[in-house]
C-alpha cells in the first residue's frame, strides 16, 4: 500500500505538536510494510518560491518538499487557495499513484488539494489538528485576545480579513472537504465544533491524539511548602502569558506560592517576586519539570484541539488550572482535579488562583486525580491509523441497491431542494419557526421561500416546492384549497403544520393562563382560531413541533406522526449577541432581569415573586429589571425603587438587555400541559451573551440545561432562593456557567446542525406519504373562514438586522420599485434621459395591451 502524509510543515524544518503527528504517521507506515511519502510545505526566504526538492527521510519515508515561504500570512487567499501548489501536488501524485492521502494542517498549500488527492484515485483522509478550516486564523481567537464564536457563522469577528471574507473562504472550502472519505478530530469536543461548523457528520471520527512514553516517569511529590505553579506555553501572546501576568499581579498580596513561566521569553513588564522566569526544557526533561510542581497554568486564549500538556501534567499527579478553550476541559473536572475559567479573563483566573492559595488543603486535594478522561497512548493511534488505512484502501464489498443507503440518501436528498413556508403569525413565533429553518435549510443547498397565507403567488409557487409547511396557519378557504393542489401534483409533495404552542386543542381551557385581560368576545375569537388551527393540521400530512409535549399531545389527539424541531441559534440574533458580549456589562448594581414578550405570563412571574423578593432583601443592593408586559403583584411595593420598568424591546435589541443583567429567570406555573409544550428559548437568547439562567424545570428546560453548569432549575421558593443566592455571591460561577451555556446553545443548535435536523425530517415526511398516502379525513369538524388572497394583507416580517445608519435596509434594496429605480438610474447614466423615457413609454404601452 503506498501512504502519503501532506502537511503544511514538517520536521526538521518547522517541529510544533501539530507536525510531530504526520511524521509520526509516516514512521509508522514505512515501518509496517508500506511505501511511505510525504509532501510538505518548507519555509525558506533563501529559497526560490514553489521550488521543489526531495528527501528520504529516517525509516524510509521519501520527502516531497515545496517552497511555500510567501504564504504564511492569514490573510492571504493563497493560504487557503493556491492553484500553483495544487498543480504541482497533481503532478506529484500522478508518479506516485497512492492507495491513501492523509492531509494534516493545509495553510500554505491550499483546501484544494483534497479534491485534487480523490481525483487522483486515492482514498482521502483529513486530519482537523485546529479550525483553520472554519477559522482563518486557525484557533478561533482574535488577534486582540478575544475568543471568537465557536460557531463562525453566528459570530462577528473581524478574523484575518474580515467577517464577510471568512464565511466566502469557508463555503468555497466546505466544497474541497466534500470530497474526504474520513474527516478525523483530535477530540470529542473539537469533533462537535466542527460537526457544529458545518463539518458532515457522517465522515466524522474522533481520533483522540496519543501521549508518547517518557522515558524515565519521576513521581510527583506534593509539598507541604508554597503551592508550586507552573506555565509552560511560551511568549505567544494566544497561549495566554499577558492573561496569567494580570492574573498573578492580583494575587501578589498572597504569601504561600510561586509561579515558574518556562520558555516565556522577554517581556518587558515587572513581575511579582513569586514569579520566576524559566528556559526552556527538553522532552527528556518534561518529567523532572513537572514533579517539582504541583498546579499546571494553562491560559490559552486560543482554543485548543486536545492539548497533550494537560493530560502529561495530570497524569504525572498535577492539578491543572485551564481556560474553557475545548481540549483540555474534555482531562480536567472543575473541582476535581483542577479548575475551568472563562478565557481571556484575568479577573477569573486570580480569582481561582486566590482560592488554591488561601486553601492549600483544598488545592493539595485536586493533585493525584489523573485525567477526567482516558488517556491514549501514541502507539495506539498509530495502529488506529493503519487499520484506518487498510479500511479505507480495501476494494468495497458489493452491497445490493436495495440496501445501499447511501445511495438511497442522496436520491431522496436530491428530490427535496426546494421548500415553501407558509405563515400565518409575525414577531418571534415566525423567526423561530420559518425564518430560522429557511436560513439553515439554506446552508444544506435548499431553496426556501417563506411566504404569507395570503399571498397570491402561493398557487403558483406550490407547484414548484418539494415540501411546503404550514406554520400557525388558521384555515381559510384558499389555504384548503392550496393543499388540494399540492395533492393533486404527480410527484409526492409533503404537507406539514408546524405550531410552537399547545393552541390546537379546544380541551385544555382550564390550562391556558393569560386570556383573562380579555373581553369575552376576545376569548371567543381566540378559541375560534384554536380552532381553525387545528382544521389547518387536520388537513396536513405530518405535524413538526418545538417541543416533545408538542408532537406527543398532537399524535395523541390528532393521529398525525409528528417529528421534532427544537427552537435553536438563527444567525443573525447570534451575531447581534456577539457583539454585545463584545462590551463589558453596564456598570451598576447587580441585576435580575425578567423579561416577558407578551401579556399572558402574569401567573408565570406571581409564582416565583416571593423568592425574588426574599433574595433582593437579603442583598440590599441588587436590582430587580423588569422587561415587557408583565405585571408584578404589590409584594414588590416596599421595594419600587430597586425596581426598573423596562419597555418591551425588539428581538435586535434583546440581547443588549440581557447582557446587562447578571441573572436572567425563566419561571413557568407547574403542573401545566401548555406550559410544558413551551420551549426553552429565554435560557438560549440569555445564553448567547453568557447570562445565567434559573428556569422551572419543565421538560424543554431540563432538556437545555445541565443544572449548575449551564443553569440553574428550581421548582419551589427555597430552590429559587438558592439558585439566585448561589449565583449572586459568586462571581466566578456567573462567568463559568455563563460562558458553558453559550457554548453549549451553539454546539447543540447551530444553523448548520438544525438544517440538517430540519432536512431529516422532511424527508421522513416525503417517505411517509409515499408509503401511506396522504392525510385521510377525520371526524374533525371543520372551521373555515374565506380570506381571499390578497397582496395587500400578505406581508412577512423581514429577517435581518437594523442596516447601520446612513445605509439602506437590504430588504428595500431587494424591492421591485427599488430595483427598477436602480436599473432607470443605470439607463439615465449610460444613455441619457430620452431612452428613459421611450422605456417608460413602452413599458405603459405594453401593460395597456395587457
Amino acid at each position: 500500500m503506498r501512504v502519503v502524509q501532506v502537511s503544511a510543515h514538517f520536521p526538521p524544518n518547522f517541529v510544533s505538536g501539530g507536525v510531530l503527528v504526520p511524521q509520526r504517521f509516516a514512521r509508522a507506515a514505512a515501518a509496517a510494510g508500506h511505501e511511505s511519502h510525504v509532501y510538505a510545505g518548507y519555509l525558506d526566504d533563501a529559497r526560490t518560491p514553489l521550488s521543489t526538492f526531495s528527501e528520504t527521510h529516517e525509516g524510509d519515508v521519501n520527502v516531497r518538499w515545496i517552497v511555500t515561504t510567501p504564504w504564511t500570512a492569514w490573510n492571504d487567499e493563497k493560504n487557503w487557495y493556491n492553484p500553483a501548489v495544487e498543480a504541482d501536488f497533481r503532478a506529484w501524485l500522478a508518479e506516485v499513484r497512492p492507495d491513501v492521502v492523509h492531509l494534516h494542517s493545509l495553510q500554505t498549500l491550499g483546501g484544494s488539494l483534497v479534491r485534487a488527492a480523490k481525483e487522483s484515485g486515492a482514498a482521502v483522509v483529513v486530519t482537523m489538528h485546529d479550525f483553520w478550516w472554519v477559522c482563518a486564523r486557525q484557533f478561533l481567537a482574535t488577534a486582540d485576545l478575544t475568543p471568537c464564536s465557536v460557531v463562525v457563522s453566528c459570530g462577528t469577528c473581524p478574523c484575518a480579513a474580515g467577517h464577510q471574507s471568512l464565511l466566502e473562504r469557508d463555503a468555497r472550502l466546505a466544497k474541497e472537504l466534500a470530497f474526504a472519505d474520513v474527516v478525523l478530530a483530535p477530540s470529542e469536543i473539537t469533533a462537535k465544533v466542527l460537526r457544529a461548523n458545518g463539518v458532515p457528520a457522517d465522515r466524522l471520527r474522533v481520533d483522540e491524539n496519543g501521549l508518547p512514553a517518557t522515558e524515565a516517569p519521576v513521581a510527583h511529590q506534593p509539598s507541604d511548602g508554597p503551592l508550586r505553579f507552573m506555565f509552560a506555553g511560551g511568549p505567544d501572546p494566544m497561549k495566554g502569558l499577558p492573561v496569567l501576568l494580570r492574573a498573578a499581579e492580583q494575587v501578589a498580596d498572597l504569601d504561600g506560592w510561586t509561579l515558574d513561566l518556562y520558555g516565556a521569553g522577554d517581556f518587558p513588564t515587572s513581575v511579582p517576586p513569586q514569579v520566576r522566569v524559566r528556559g526552556r526544557y527538553g522532552r527528556e526533561e518534561l518529567g523532572e519539570v513537572l514533579a517539582a510542581h504541583d498546579v499546571l497554568v494553562l491560559p490559552s486564549v486560543n482554543r485548543e484541539s486536545h492539548s497533550i500538556l494537560t493530560r502529561e501534567a495530570l497524569l504525572a499527579g498535577l492539578a491543572v488550572v485551564c481556560t474553557d478553550t475545548l481540549g483540555p476541559e474534555e482531562a480536567v473536572l472543575d473541582g476535581y482535579n483542577g479548575m475551568v475559567v472563562p478565557a481571556a479573563d484575568a479577573d477569573a483566573l486570580a480569582g481561582a488562583l486566590r482560592r488554591l492559595v488561601t486553601d492549600p488543603v483544598a488545592a493539595r486535594a485536586l493533585m493525584g486525580k489523573g485525567s477526567a478522561s482516558p488517556v491514549r497512548t501514541l502507539e495506539d493511534q498509530t495502529a488506529g491509523v493503519l487499520e484506518l488505512y487498510a479500511e479505507l484502501a480495501a476494494p468495497p464489498a458489493p452491497v445490493p441497491p436495495e440496501e445501499d443507503l447511501t445511495v438511497t440518501r442522496r436520491a431522496s436528498e436530491q428530490l427535496m431542494r426546494r421548500v415553501l413556508f407558509v405563515v400565518g403569525i409575525q414577531g418571534a413565533p415566525l423567526r423561530y419557526r420559518a425564518h430560522l429553518p429557511a436560513e439553515a435549510l439554506r446552508l444544506h443547498g435548499v431553496h426556501a421561500d417563506v411566504r404569507h397565507y395570503r399571498d397570491p403567488a402561493l398557487p403558483e409557487l406550490v407547484e414548484q416546492v418539494d415540501a411546503v409547511v404550514l406554520y400557525r396557519v388558521p384555515a381559510t378557504s384558499q389555504v384548503l384549497d392550496l393543499v388540494a393542489q399540492v395533492r393533486r401534483r404527480e410527484r409526492t409533495v409533503p404537507v406539514l403544520f408546524d405550531v410552537d404552542d399547545l393552541i390546537f386543542d379546544p380541551e385544555l381551557k382550564d390550562e391556558v393562563h393569560g386570556l383573562s385581560r380579555l373581553s369575552p368576545e376576545e376569548i371567543e375569537l381566540w378559541w375560534r382560531g384554536v380552532a381553525r388551527y387545528r382544521t389547518t393540521m387536520e388537513a396536513a400530512d405530518m405535524f413538526i413541533g418545538s417541543t416533545t409535549e408538542l408532537c406527543r399531545h398532537t399524535t395523541a389527539v390528532t393521529g398525525l406522526p409528528s417529528r421534532r424541531f427544537a427552537n435553536g441559534v438563527g444567525t443573525l440574533l447570534a451575531q447581534a449577541s456577539d457583539d454585545a458580549l463584545q462590551r463589558p456589562r453596564a456598570e451598576g448594581p447587580l441585576r435580575v432581569g425578567y423579561f416577558s414578550g407578551t401579556n399572558t405570563h402574569d401567573a408565570d412571574w406571581a409564582a416565583v415573586e416571593p423568592a425574588v423578593r426574599e433574595v433582593l432583601e437579603a442583598h440590599p443592593d441588587v436590582e430587580l429589571w423588569l422587561g415587557g408586559l408583565v405585571e408584578p403583584t404589590s409584594a414588590l411595593d416596599g421595594l419600587a425603587h430597586r425596581v426598573r420598568r423596562l419597555p418591551f424591546v425588539g428581538w435586535t435589541e434583546l440581547p443588549g438587555l440581557l447582557r446587562d443583567v447578571d441573572i436572567a429567570l425563566a419561571p413557568l406555573t407547574e403542573r401545566s400541559r401548555f406550559n410544558e409544550a413551551k420551549s426553552a428559548i429565554k435560557w438560549l437568547e440569555a445564553a448567547l451573551v453568557e447570562t445565567p439562567v434559573v428556569a422551572s424545570p419543565t421538560e424543554p428546560f431540563r432538556e437545555a440545561i445541565d443544572h449548575g453548569r449551564t443553569g440553574f432549575l428550581a421548582a419551589g421558593h427555597e430552590e429559587w432562593v438558592a439558585a439566585l443566592t448561589s449565583l449572586l455571591d459568586d462571581v466566578a460561577l456567573r462567568h463559568r456557567v455563563g460562558s458553558q451555556a453559550r457554548r453549549d446553545a451553539l454546539l447543540r443548535w447551530s444553523p448548520h446542525l438544525q438544517g440538517r435536523v430540519y432536512l431529516e425530517n422532511l424527508l421522513a415526511a416525503a417517505d411517509h406519504v409515499r408509503r401511506e398516502g396522504p392525510r385521510r379525513p377525520t371526524d374533525w369538524e371543520p372551521v373555515v373562514d374565506d380570506e381571499p388572497l390578497s397582496a395587500a394583507d400578505a406581508y412577512v416580517e423581514p429577517y435581518a438586522l437594523p442596516a447601520p445608519a446612513g445605509r439602506v435596509p437590504a430588504a428595500l434594496l431587494s424591492h421591485p420599485l427599488a430595483r427598477k429605480a436602480a436599473a432607470a438610474r443605470r439607463v439615465y447614466r449610460a444613455e441619457g434621459a430620452r431612452e428613459v423615457g421611450r422605456r417608460v413609454v413602452r413599458t405603459l404601452r405594453a401593460r395597456v395591451r395587457r
